[in-house]
């Protein structure tokens, strides 16, 4: 145990849990089943067994914590009123989970986007009342609602008055590409390119700096950003593509390390800066003995040992500060 009360060890912020209630209730309320089936039979549910499953490979993988969230499964079905409610039954279930297991756990909001009044509603609860340390949303909303379509704007102003960290996760839509989606490559290669794609419209729509007090944690080392950071600097420089320089503004983003391939890990440490890598594993889709290498593959790499400290515990503990040091 380390001073302030919480296990040493690193802070996995990618993970979710995914209860088969709450995807019965998806279905329920309009969600198409076939986008659900994804979460199902992963040892992801809330039981005590699966729980306790977690924690013990938690415990092998030396984790001390993981941060839940519930994407890409968000309570947005075509009625606000019933995304609503199933919003809360999945940030209710989540905060029975932190409480229950104090030190192990923390939680992103999940919020029945695109449904914008509703959304607000629960965020207020979810963050003042539960204690989430954020919220999650998706990279494509329902009906292929972008995250900077305007009418989201109230919604982005208020996560900016609340200083608010936002998580963005990937669909599995392949960005609704035919090249993607007519080869089933949605996972193989369609959710990283949805995480830069997404990055790339908050930028292009100067998102991060419209609202400069939201904290953004993209999954997946940000997709294929760091391998394209110069082209797109240069479209910036020559080409007048965004209104800010990307180089600079993607500095003030997290990225996690749910990549696991050491080379790419290196060179996002170079394009973003090593404090704003944080560990990640994307668990269930990446179990036992995967779940080790999301964390070994960052302890045994060839950065610099204070870049490897700050990637697996203390950049996290910077950005959910003051959650995950509270006691």
């Amino acid at each position: 145990m380390t001073s302030n009360g919480i296990r040493a060890g690193a802070i996995d912020t990618h993970a979710h849990v995914y209860p088969g209630a709450y995807l019965a209730r998806l279905e329920q309320i309009g969600v198409d089943p076939a986008t659900t089936a994804i979460a199902r039979n992963l040892h992801a549910d809330c039981t005590e067994t699966d729980i306790q499953r977690r924690l013990d490979w938690m415990d092998r993988a030396g984790v001390a914590m993981q941060v839940l969230a519930v994407t890409p499964q968000l309570p947005a079905g075509p009625d606000g009123a019933s995304s609503l409610e199933a919003a809360r039954m999945i940030n209710d279930e989540y905060a029975r989970l932190v409480a229950e297991h104090p030190g192990r756990f923390l939680a992103y909001a999940a919020l029945p986007i695109p449904h914008v009044a509703e959304a607000l509603t629960e965020m207020a609860r979810a963050l003042e009342e539960l204690g989430m340390v954020g919220v999650s949303v998706t990279t494509v909303l329902r009906e292929q609602t972008s995250l900077v379509d305007p009418r989201l704007d109230e919604l982005w102003q208020e996560l900016d008055d609340r200083g608010a960290v936002v998580n963005i996760h990937p669909t599995g839509s392949g960005c609704h590409s035919p090249m993607i989606t007519d080869h089933q490559l949605e996972w193989v290669n369609g959710a990283p390119v949805e995480d830069a794609t997404a990055t790339l419209q908050l930028l292009k729509a100067d998102i991060p700096r419209r609202y400069p007090n939201v904290r953004f944690h993209i999954a997946h080392l940000g997709g294929d950003l760091p391998f394209l950071a110069q082209r797109i600097q240069d479209n910036y420089e020559d080409w007048h593509a965004f209104p800010a320089s990307p180089r600079d503004t993607l500095r003030g983003i997290w990225f996690d390390a749910a990549n696991f391939h050491e080379p790419s890990l290196r060179l996002a440490v170079e394009t973003y800066g090593a404090e704003r890598i944080i560990a990640g594993s994307d668990h269930p889709y990446f179990q036992d003995e995967k779940y080790l290498r999301a964390f070994e593959y960052i302890r045994t790499s060839k950065l610099d040992g204070r870049d490897i400290s700050r990637i697996l515990r203390e950049n996290a503990e910077g950005l959910y500060r003051p959650a995950a040091t509270k006691t």
